[in-house]
């Protein structure tokens, strides 16, 4: 955002378009046919009785879309997009990860090594999956693999850079990751930045020092994303929509109040685990926006870390949650892409129906862990 000159444009839908109370119109508009329309009573039931739905119930996540280059994969369709690129790989192959145990993705990546491709792994040092799992399975390969260590923080960002485009989101690349509400977007024409960021932090996790790489849009510097996701917010004219693991940094949620208040349609959903989002809900509501915890089909989590300003004007993704201790002493890799209206459409899909099943608290039997990541 910083330096940007454009102004939001003015077709689509406009705030007074959509009604500020919940469930909101486009959902109304949908033909949502009589199955899904009774399932969704039938999920209203179960949340206004504080009850978990059953784990069987039917999934709902979008699928993927591209648009100028790029593509956004939700859920199970991360992984594929994850294997067809390490399988395609012919050059170079990074995966710079924060939680790394899945097996197929280890397969792959083994077997890029065998073929003559540059593969390297960088997980965080903290995670117990990565380093219980990923790095000794990665080392029996003979797949070079370093372990990266912040002070304070954690190395929480989820990248794969490989010599046909990069990956980039939310979705960790763990056993169970991909059945979260998570997505991640795929860059066909990604700039030297992204694989600079990476050979930083293969330095650096080698004991190397190295001087942090100059950042290029679309990729974000750790210490710049909320400033941009503020500065965003603040410029919102109609619409701001959501989905966040962890949303606790003060200045967000004022930026979002502020612009509940002025006007804008303020969409959020939020994980029920984290115990820290009931009080920026409650703050949220207070200022007259929408906002509603995931009900999970199971033991996934609401973990994706979204933001769309206008209708796919702005759309922000990447692995920060919105919280000061991703934003002051995380490593994050995080992107901002600019008139993405598939993509808006896309969140809208999963946002829509989660928001409709969703809960004004969290149900019983979700998971309090109360950790900010």
């Amino acid at each position: 955002m910083a330096g940007m000159s454009r102004q939001p444009g003015t077709t689509g839908r406009t705030a007074r378009d959509v009604r500020r109370a919940w469930p909101p119109a486009r959902v109304q508009g949908r033909a949502w046919g009589l199955a899904m329309a009774l399932a969704l009573f039938v999920a209203g039931v179960a949340a206004g009785c504080g009850v978990r739905p059953a784990a069987n119930a039917p999934r709902h996540l979008p699928p993927p879309v591209t648009e100028d280059g790029m593509t956004l994969y939700w859920g199970e369709d991360v992984k594929q997009a994850a294997l067809n690129l390490i399988r395609h790989s012919q050059r170079y192959c990074y995966l710079d990860m924060y939680e790394l145990a899945d097996e197929d993705v280890i397969t792959a990546l083994s077997d890029a090594r065998r073929r003559g491709v540059d593969v390297r792994v960088v997980v965080d040092a903290t995670e117990h999956a990565s380093q219980q799992e990923g790095v000794p399975a990665l080392r029996r390969a003979g797949v070079p693999v370093e372990s990266l260590r912040i002070p304070r923080g954690i190395s929480h960002i989820k990248m794969l850079a490989v010599d046909g485009g990069v990956l980039i989101g939310g979705m960790n690349f763990g056993t169970q990751s991909w059945q979260n509400n998570d997505a991640s977007v795929y860059i066909r024409r990604a700039n030297p930045s992204f694989v600079a960021l990476f050979r930083w932090d293969w330095a650096r996790a080698s004991g190397v020092p190295a001087a942090a790489p100059a950042y290029q849009h679309p990729l974000l510097d750790d210490r710049r994303t909320r400033d941009e996701v503020i500065a965003a917010i603040r410029r919102a004219r109609r619409t701001v929509y959501m989905e966040a693991f962890v949303l606790s940094d003060r200045g967000v949620l004022d930026a979002l109040s502020d612009a509940a208040q002025r006007g804008v349609v303020v969409e959020v959903l939020l994980d029920p685990s984290q115990s820290i989002n009931r009080k920026g809900a409650s703050a949220l509501r207070d200022s007259g926006a929408t906002v509603r915890f995931y009900q999970p089909y199971g033991d996934e989590l609401m973990h994706a870390k979204i933001l769309d300003v206008d209708e796919g004007h702005v759309f922000f993704i990447g692995s920060a949650n919105f919280s000061h201790q991703a934003y002051t002493y995380n490593h994050e890799g995080d992107v901002e892409l600019y008139d993405v209206p598939a993509f808006d459409r896309s969140l809208l899909d999963n946002l829509s129906a989660q928001i409709s099943r969703g809960t004004d608290w969290p149900v019983q039997g979700s998971r309090w862990f109360g950790r900010e990541e």
